[in-house]
């Protein structure tokens, strides 16, 4: 991402008074604000043989201009000094960075040209063989999956930007009925929803393994208002080389408002999503080094309440082979065991994973 930026040209309000690209260019300017943080010196020995690390980070400075993308793009989150939800944030950034480069994509590309890109993934390709193309539908096809089962597949134009190839995955939605064709919706996601709620989710894996676990429906009713049994699974159809798990703190009780679940979830540092949680095409055609990942920044957030607290980041730094501690403008090294620990202040909101083929 920090490369991305870099790459595009920075300019000045002079040069370019009027712009209709103002996140590409904030966040431009936001990359261009940070200078090499020195070598660290040689770790030095302090009482009881503990290794201290000196870090000396730039200068704090408040990226206003930041703030005011959200009143330039009329977000609901547009009210200055009111409490965000970091995942909430995170979403509006990707998706208007996306929506820029796509304008821009069109802008570049001649008016006949279709832009529309699979959102399946590249490694699958299904060939003529294995598909048959719905009539007069280019989104929906019958696909033959394991078994010679058929499903009936649909899946939303995508098109890949940038943003799409650092952040972008896939879920597939199968929905199950008796006596017909399994119906498979693939939908893009740039972080996984990762509902904690229940007792017996403890760890990540557990998580994981929950999202993919298929449930019954209830309530379904054919045009005939005949109640119908049916069943829904999601599956995995294409990782990103950056996965960003959401754990689903804040919930809406029965009662009405939002709680916070404070529960503490175990995450590793290397985490390998296993073939069990991949969408049956796609199983055998990831390689292991595709769905293994490291951890490389958590998101905290601090506080019991939903409707307030503060946010505090663990990332690690690549120059310093370590991990820094990031409250606003506190910035201090910490051992990775301190990243992994439950605290009863704070508790992990977003993880940021990277594959590691990718390191």
């Amino acid at each position: 991402m920090y490369h991305l930026m870099k790459f595009i040209p920075l300019y000045s309000k002079v040069q370019r008074p009027c712009t209709s690209t103002p996140m590409i260019d904030s966040f431009v300017r936001l990359m261009n604000e940070f200078t090499n943080m020195p070598v660290p010196p040689k770790p030095r020995q302090a009482l009881g043989d503990k290794v201290v690390r000196d870090i000396r980070p730039g200068a704090a400075f408040e990226p206003t201009y930041i703030y005011r993308l959200l009143t330039v793009n009329k977000s609901s989150l547009s009210e200055k000094g009111r409490q965000e939800d970091a995942e909430e944030y995170l979403g509006f950034i990707l998706n208007g960075l996306h929506e820029e480069m796509l304008n821009l994509k069109k802008l570049l590309s001649p008016v006949d040209e279709k832009l529309m890109v699979s959102n399946g993934p590249k490694s699958h390709s299904v060939s003529e063989e294995d598909q048959e193309q719905g009539e007069g539908s280019e989104d929906e096809w019958e696909q033959v999956g394991p078994r010679n089962k058929t499903s009936v597949t649909r899946q939303a134009d995508f098109v890949q930007t940038p943003i799409t190839g650092i952040f972008g995955g896939h879920i597939r939605s199968v929905v199950y009925q008796q006596s017909s064709k399994e119906s498979a919706t693939l939908q893009p996601f740039f972080t996984l929803q990762l509902d904690i709620q229940s007792d017996r989710i403890r760890t990540v894996q557990d998580a994981l393994e929950s999202l993919v676990a298929r449930e019954s429906v209830q309530g379904y009713t054919t045009k005939t208002k005949q109640e119908v049994e049916i069943s829904r699974r999601v599956t995995l159809e294409k990782l990103p080389p950056v996965l960003v798990l959401h754990l689903k703190r804040f919930v809406y009780e029965k009662t009405g408002g939002c709680q916070k679940l404070i529960k503490n979830i175990d995450y590793p540092v290397d985490l390998e999503i296993s073939k069990e949680l991949l969408s049956p095409g796609v199983k055998n055609k990831n390689f292991k080094c595709h769905r293994t990942y490291r951890l490389f920044a958590v998101v905290y957030h601090h506080g019991s309440s939903a409707t307030g607290g503060h946010y505090t980041t663990d990332v690690f730094q690549i120059g310093l082979n370590g991990w820094l501690r990031i409250d606003d403008q506190a910035v201090k090294v910490i051992s990775q065991y301190q990243v992994v620990r439950p605290a009863a202040e704070r508790t992990a909101y977003l993880l940021y994973y990277r594959r590691v083929d990718l390191l």
